[in-house]
């Protein structure tokens, strides 16, 4: 019996959730939360206004835009040739959508729920790091 508790403190013990935050307040006076799953050497800095990092590799860069430019983005990624859509939907009640263009360059806007915000991300390493850093991300509107 010991030994099934000492595994089972051990096991839970492992389990290493750690998270990093930034509470930014944008021009349109919204304060917008940020928190990133930091596991696995991923980080964030308010450069920028922010930045993802992997250990010493930027992977993706985050911006604020107006909440009415997000749908400028989504129309011009629509017609534009250069541009495909990969993804879209909603996370944490944000609308986005992600695109790839010109085969290069990975980004997402996202429409903050209940604000008047929006965010481009941008990453050019790959598809698979923009999704990763865009899956460690919550983003929402703080009272």
């Amino acid at each position: 019996v010991f030994c099934v508790v000492l595994m089972s403190i051990m096991i839970v013990g492992c389990n290493t959730n750690s998270s990093k935050s930034y509470t930014f307040t944008v021009d349109n006076g919204d304060k917008i939360k940020i928190t990133l799953d930091t596991s696995d050497d991923y980080d964030i800095s308010s450069d920028l206004p922010f930045t993802i990092s992997c250990g010493e590799e930027m992977l993706s860069q985050g911006s604020f835009i107006l909440g009415e430019a997000y749908e400028q983005y989504v129309s011009v990624v629509e017609t534009d040739e250069k541009a495909e859509v990969l993804d879209s939907g909603t996370k944490d009640g944000n609308e986005y959508v992600f695109w790839c263009y010109n085969g290069s360059e990975y980004n997402y806007v996202i429409l903050i729920n209940n604000s008047s915000t929006g965010i481009i991300i941008g990453n050019l390493v790959s598809e698979e790091s923009a999704r990763e850093c865009f899956d460690r991300l919550i983003i929402n509107i703080e009272n």
